[in-house]
């Protein structure tokens, strides 16, 4: 793809694309690229619903007509396995007692849910022009609402197969 596609394709000035950062970045780093004429990313992973409409209003609020990219993963659940716990509370135990550490005062952090019917509703509010997606694809009916949207979807490969699959 030539870069005068790519530009058009996306909507910005430069063929700069923001890396979404989950945990490390709210729409600041988006809004900073989306004005330096690049395309900003709001990582949604880590982010409720509710999250995902404030960044996005906040962007919208700052770039009314500068495209963004909304970031999701799409990957699948892990089931919970208390046995594994188990066993990396007993690996970490030293390190725990070492440093006075109580095991049940560490709170579990924000999970990284991988995209659903919540993130597509969230979407259909605000119309983001680019959908990327890490880990895959949703499910072919979420991917098919997505493009009905009108956004461009975008998806991340970290493997040679998983390039050729996408």
């Amino acid at each position: 793809m030539n870069t005068t596609r790519l530009l058009a394709l996306l909507r910005t000035q430069h063929p700069v694309l923001q890396a979404p950062l989950a945990g490390s970045q709210n729409h600041a780093l988006a809004i900073a690229v989306a004005q330096a004429g690049g395309l900003g990313a709001l990582p949604a992973a880590m982010l409720s619903p509710e999250s995902l409409r404030a960044e996005l209003a906040a962007f919208r609020q700052a770039c009314p007509d500068a495209p963004v990219n909304v970031n999701f993963f799409c990957h699948t659940m892990p089931p919970a396995d208390p046995y594994a716990d188990s066993d990396w509370l007993a690996a970490l135990r030293p390190y725990h007692e070492a440093h006075g550490i109580d095991p049940a005062d560490i709170t579990a952090g924000p999970l990284r849910l991988p995209f659903d019917e919540q993130g597509l509703a969230v979407l259909a509010e605000y119309r983001p022009e680019v959908v990327s997606f890490h880990f895959g694809l949703p499910r072919a009916d979420l991917l098919a609402a997505v493009k009905a949207l009108g956004a461009c979807v975008v998806s991340s490969a970290t493997t040679v197969a998983e390039a050729q699959w996408l």
